[in-house]
């Protein structure tokens, strides 16, 4: 589990068929909680070796299987570094990884570097076989992420009705289209 959320290389996601719903709930200057699922296909979970990285207990992972899926649920309490740094993410570019900063006020900023996904998309769109495929594979399949709190001041995803939430979804169309528009950082500030 460790990284598959937090660092957003588009080979890595699409290549695994990973489905993702992600949510960061703030929950003070330097504590947050994590909660969500990944989901690949059971197939390509056994052809990356059925480890227990995928979905370790002691990231919060749980791991359910069946006969089509692999799917990690995960709940994690910790500080920010803890949530987006972990260990296995050393060694990956700053610019590809998630961060949680405290600003000032009870306000923290939330970001999500969707953007690093671009230059891998492209490259795939340029294969039409492996557009074929993908889009095949990814039918249905989708990656969110959501930032809450007390209160959402700003951001570039969808603001729910109440102020307390924001969300991305991406869906096929968004991640594997030719016509799709370039992804932008996914970008809160929120206040616990």
């Amino acid at each position: 589990m460790r990284g598959l959320f937090l660092v957003l290389p588009a080979s890595a996601v699409l290549a695994a068929c990973v489905e993702v719903d992600m949510a960061v709930e703030v929950l003070g200057e330097d504590e947050a909680r994590l909660t969500g699922f990944i989901q690949m296909q059971r197939q390509m979970y056994e052809m990356s070796g059925g480890d227990d990285s995928f979905c370790a207990e002691e990231d919060g992972g749980t791991l359910v299987l069946t006969e089509t899926h692999a799917r990690c649920n995960f709940d994690k309490t910790g500080s920010f570094e803890e949530l987006m740094r972990p260990d296995a993410a050393d060694d990956v570019p700053t610019d590809v990884q998630g961060e949680l900063t405290y600003l000032d006020a009870n306000r923290v900023r939330a970001l999500f570097p969707l953007s690093a996904m671009n230059d891998g998309m492209d490259e795939m769109i340029e294969d039409p076989q492996m557009m074929a495929m993908m889009r095949q594979m990814f039918t249905g399949m989708s990656v969110s992420f959501t930032v809450q709190g007390r209160e959402i001041e700003s951001s570039t995803g969808t603001i729910s009705e109440d102020g307390t939430r924001a969300t991305i979804r991406l869906g096929v169309d968004d991640l594997i289209s030719p016509d799709a528009p370039q992804l932008d950082d996914f970008e809160t500030i929120v206040r616990f």
